[in-house]
């Protein structure tokens, strides 16, 4: 594209400097000329009054590629602009959404609750910690359970006066003692990341299927019994292996916590 404007542009040079050099012959007296040479000039100068239409109309295709490139240009801004709008006030949607179902939660709960802001996670330590800006002038207290509106999402490893630190069930070192729903089977959690975690301890007549809801057993000081936990998503028996292995996803929204509740 920049090519053919490169050729057009040589183009339309090349015909300016040869009208230039025809306009000169305008200057010429015709009438003293001999009348062959007179009609040889005549016709220059005709050529020349053509390439001056030529050259203006080229200028005017110019202008008019110009300011519809400029059209298109302000028109791609507005839809750009448009589709940012839109997307803003979906995320305000979903943000009031969000908000609105926390604060549900925490009307519908039957524990005090202490509602904290997530304010860090550590680049290196992501699926261990979080720090919320909430702590012992709060009432924050070392192994307070943490959990936001949709599961448990860990415990309080420190505080300190205006802030604590929040280990999470994403640790590969944490292990949490979980029951089925459905059958009443208690096993083990333990960490791996931000959407997965692995089941512990389940023999290999152990009744556990994918779609199985865990919950906290209540095996804990930590943990009151009953806070959801997580859903399996998987579930295989290893060749010559004595225990079944599950994958569970965690129900709190590990990965993208902004607001936790801690229970007092």
């Amino acid at each position: 594209m920049h090519r053919g404007y490169f050729y057009f542009l040589r183009l339309a040079g090349a015909l300016a400097l040869l009208a230039a050099l025809l306009k000169l012959l305008a200057f010429l007296p015709a009438s003293r000329l001999a009348p062959a040479a007179a009609d040889k000039i005549i016709y220059l100068q005709k050529l020349e009054r053509n390439i001056e239409r030529t050259l203006a109309g080229i200028k005017d295709t110019f202008w008019l590629l110009a300011a519809k490139r400029e059209q298109d240009r302000q028109y791609e801004i507005l839809c750009r602009q448009n589709l940012t709008e839109r997307s803003l006030l979906s995320a305000a949607r979903s943000e009031n959404d969000r908000l609105r179902d926390a604060l549900k939660f925490q009307r519908n709960s039957t524990s005090r609750l202490i509602p904290a802001e997530v304010v860090g996670r550590s680049g290196d330590q992501w699926f261990r910690f979080v720090t919320v800006a909430k702590g012992a002038d709060d009432g924050v207290q070392p192994a307070m359970a943490a959990v936001d509106e949709h599961g448990l999402v860990g415990s309080v490893h420190s505080a300190g006066r205006r802030s604590a630190r929040i280990l999470l069930l994403s640790d590969p070192l944490v292990n949490v003692s979980v029951v089925s729903e459905r059958t009443g089977e208690v096993y083990v959690l333990t960490g791996r990341n931000s959407n997965r975690l692995d089941l512990k301890y389940a023999t290999v007549h152990s009744d556990i299927q994918v779609g199985d809801r865990l919950l906290t057993s209540g095996h804990s000081y930590t943990y009151r019994p009953g806070l959801p936990v997580g859903t399996v998503t998987a579930v295989r028996l290893p060749k010559n292996s004595l225990t079944k292995k599950a994958t569970v996803k965690p129900a709190a929204r590990l990965a993208g916590l902004d607001i936790i509740f801690l229970l007092r």
